[in-house]
Formats: C-alpha cells, sequence, structure tokens
C-alpha cells in the first residue's frame, strides 16, 4: 500500500516524462499490475501533451538585464567580503606579531630606560601592558566605526 501512494504522486511527472529512470521503472511495474493507477496515468497523458504545447514564457530584456546586474552586484560584494576577511587576518597576525616584538623590545631596553620612564611606571610590564591595552581598545573602536560607516554608504549605494 506505501509503494501505491508512492507511485500515485509520480503518475504526473511520469506522463510528462519528468522521471529518472529507476522512477520509470518503479512506475511501469506498478501501472502494469495496478488498474487505477494505469487509469490515473492515461488522464495524465492528455494534459501533459496540451502543457507541452503550450509557448514557453521568454523573460522581457528589462527584466533579463536587471537580474543580471543583481546577480553580478552580488558578486562583486561576495568577492569584496572575501577579500576584507582576508585583509583583516593579515592585519590581525601582523598586529599580534608586532605586539609580541615590541615586548621583547621593551623588555631588552627597559633595564637601561626604564628610569626615564618616571615613578608611575615602577612596574613597566603593568605600563606597557596598559599601553597596548589601549593600542589594540583604539584599534578596535577604529574598526568597528569603519564597518558602520562602510554599511551606511552600501545602502545609500
Amino acid at each position: 500500500m506505501i509503494e501505491h501512494d508512492k507511485v500515485r504522486e509520480l503518475l504526473a511527472l511520469a506522463a510528462a516524462g519528468a522521471l529518472t529512470a529507476a522512477e520509470e521503472k518503479q512506475v511501469g511495474e506498478h501501472v502494469r499490475s495496478c488498474v487505477s493507477c494505469a487509469n490515473e496515468l492515461d488522464a495524465w497523458r492528455p494534459i501533459a501533451t496540451e502543457l507541452r504545447r503550450l509557448p514557453t514564457p521568454q523573460p522581457s530584456s528589462w527584466l533579463l538585464q536587471a537580474t543580471l546586474a543583481r546577480a553580478e552586484a552580488k558578486l562583486a560584494d561576495e568577492a569584496e567580503h572575501v577579500l576584507n576577511r582576508h585583509i583583516i587576518i593579515f592585519v590581525v597576525t601582523l598586529a599580534w606579531l608586532l605586539t609580541i616584538a615590541s615586548w621583547l623590545v621593551f623588555d631588552f631596553v627597559s633595564p637601561y630606560f626604564g628610569s626615564l620612564l618616571g615613578p608611575q611606571f615602577g612596574h613597566t610590564w603593568i605600563g606597557f601592558a596598559a599601553f597596548t591595552a589601549l593600542g589594540w581598545l583604539a584599534g578596535g573602536v577604529a574598526a568597528v566605526m569603519l564597518a558602520v560607516r562602510q554599511r551606511g554608504e552600501r545602502r545609500l549605494a
């Protein structure tokens, strides 16, 4: 009974010739043994024939051009998004490498120039860590501001 229901769902597609070879074989075997499905398939065939005779609607040229323009814009946006992602990865990696290098340089020169920084930097590592954190915070705020501006420009375009 379950196979019968599955085949009944495929009868219209079988009449239209839109089945895979396996589905066509399944429908053919079932129709040989089921009179009601054979009758329904015969009822679908003239409908499918008449539907094939209908003209295929053609899109207007302006619709085709508008669709192509939207598709090109979407592809350009996606390409820009990928490029931006790669640039951000590069910049963040470079920033981390520069941060690590500056910590190493600071560690090397702090015994010699630590007194020049003054008494407020008695714990030079804490001061340098605060300076580094403020630099990263400023960079993050700038990145967010640029992203908001770019999004606003895209909405206007």
